[in-house]
């Protein structure tokens, strides 16, 4: 993952894009009656990407 440089700032609508992909995910899964432990790497991933 690249790191953050101030000369290109993460854009505000970013980190509610990310939030929502995170609510996103395992509410899919359940509503799928999918394991949500396979879901953990990429939850982890999609916590990443959140702005500081």
């Amino acid at each position: 993952m690249a790191e953050r440089r101030p000369d290109r700032p993460v854009p505000p609508m970013a980190g509610t894009a990310a939030i929502g992909a995170v609510v996103h995910l395992p509410a899919t899964a359940i509503a799928e009656r999918r394991d949500l432990s396979s879901m953990s790497g990429t939850l982890a991933a999609a916590y990443r990407l959140l702005p500081a």
